[in-house]
């Protein structure tokens, strides 16, 4: 008998990708199983994701759309909007012990607080560090130096903390792939994907790159979101080029990242997804907020750290490639692995049942 709600506050689209949401729903499939009733509170952005989380069998809850249908910092007014109508939503299903979890760079302390008396449990997922939050259980999955000092001062002393990316939410996939894992020894099969919007479009310079290379033994998979707004000029690209496969909006990429020698890409959570299954990776770093992780993932010889993307034209990342030999391969494979092991959301939600 199901006994417990689980509400979720994520964002997803255009501008800022759907990684948030995709982290969500990794946990949300565990709690499923775990006898957590699961609904999704989120606003209809461009380029969201939501429809893909109603076929997978969740509820969707939707707020007002903000006048502007583009993610922007919230004002006070937003803030008190956004926490009126989810209290709103709460109050109407909310019948059982209840858990809040809000993964949304805007909200902070003054949301959470108008929330806290409508559940039981208020859990934070947070990458930035920068503001303070109210809740009984904070998780931040990415790698930093001094981690255990990162949220002194934003969280309550009687708040668990579970920091790092021994708690990375991958689908549980990962976890499975990882078993099938064989010792990457060579450079033929790449794997090109920047995320869900790729706003910038890197896609279209790496895969420039390659065609500069003009190596004839790579296998090429690419893999775009249907929110990327140059998928067509990709695809177009992709058909022109010699053993080059097009992807878009697959929920399979874990298949990819296994039979895959090297991938090249974002530096945001797939980050965790292709440590998990030891996949080496040339970075490029496309929001501020991954910068820190992405050069300690270097100095720890997992990623080769090409800096912001803004800066870079095709050839850097030819001549990133052409750095690539299987000694490095195999190095940085068995690297990866040691850093992520595909466990986290399990491991996060037995803390949050043990609640």
């Amino acid at each position: 008998m199901k006994e417990k709600n689980f509400f979720i506050r994520v964002d997803s689209g255009t501008e800022i990708g759907i990684g948030h949401m995709m982290r969500c729903y990794a946990l949300a499939e565990i709690l499923k199983n775990m006898d957590f009733d699961i609904y999704f509170i989120s606003r209809k952005l461009k380029g969201n994701i939501c429809d893909f989380i109603i076929k997978k069998g969740f509820k969707v809850y939707y707020l007002t759309p903000k006048k502007q249908n583009k993610f922007s910092k919230y004002n006070n007014k937003n803030l008190t909007n956004d926490a009126l109508e989810t209290t709103k939503i709460i109050a109407r299903c909310n019948d059982k012990p209840s858990w809040l979890l809000v993964d949304h760079h805007d909200l902070d302390i003054r949301w959470e607080s108008t929330l806290r008396k409508f559940v039981n449990k208020i859990i934070v997922i947070d990458d930035l560090a920068n503001r303070k939050h109210d809740c009984d259980l904070l998780l931040d999955q990415n790698l930093y130096e001094h981690m255990n000092k990162r949220y002194t001062g934003l969280v309550q002393k009687n708040c668990k903390k579970l920091l790092g990316p021994k708690y990375a939410l991958l689908r549980s996939e990962f976890s499975k792939l990882r078993r099938t894992i064989t010792k990457r020894k060579k450079l033929q099969n790449v794997l090109v994907s920047f995320g869900g919007s790729d706003p910038r479009n890197e896609t279209a310079k790496v895969l420039q790159a390659l065609k500069m290379l003009n190596r004839k033994n790579f296998t090429v998979d690419v893999v775009v979101g249907n929110v990327n707004p140059h998928k067509e000029k990709i695809n177009n690209m992709c058909s022109s080029m010699l053993n080059t496969t097009f992807y878009v909006n697959i929920d399979n990429i874990g298949e990819l990242m296994s039979k895959a020698h090297l991938a090249i890409g974002a530096g945001g959570s797939t980050t965790w997804e292709r440590c998990c299954l030891g996949l080496p990776s040339i970075v490029s770093i496309i929001s501020s907020d991954q910068a820190e992780m992405i050069k300690l993932l270097a100095k720890k010889n997992c990623v080769i750290n090409l800096g912001n993307s803004q800066n870079l034209a095709s050839n850097d990342y030819v001549k990133a490639i052409k750095r690539m030999n299987n000694k490095i391969i195999a190095k940085m494979s068995s690297n990866c692995m040691k850093i992520v092991d595909g466990l986290g959301c399990f491991r996060v939600a037995e803390i949050i049942n043990s609640l």
